[in-house]
């Protein structure tokens, strides 16, 4: 005998929903050069603020734009004072940037 409320469907994860827009979205993080040099900075385990500014020699003001979209889009979060992609962030960014 199964549970009945176990066999209702789970409510997905806003991050995890797929929408028609979500291509240009992904074209959208993927095109500006400064975001990938970003997300290939922070990579599978993140890094502080500091370390990607000085890593990257940008300002704290177009790192905070940057990763405003990052996170807003679902690809990226903050985990203490580190910045981390998520596994969306890893598999549709990441994935893609050589």
């Amino acid at each position: 005998m199964t549970d009945e409320i176990e066999s209702i469907p789970q409510e997905p994860d806003a991050c995890e929903m797929k929408t028609p827009n979500d291509h240009r979205i992904m074209f959208r993080a993927l095109e500006n050069p400064q975001r990938r040099k970003i997300v290939k900075s922070i990579g599978a385990f993140g890094k502080t603020k500091n370390e990607i500014m000085n890593e990257l020699k940008i300002s704290e003001s177009q790192l905070k734009f940057q990763l405003d979209f990052l996170i807003k889009e679902c690809y990226a979060q903050v985990d203490g004072d580190k910045y981390r992609l998520n596994s969306k962030g890893l598999q549709e960014l990441l994935a893609n940037i050589k």
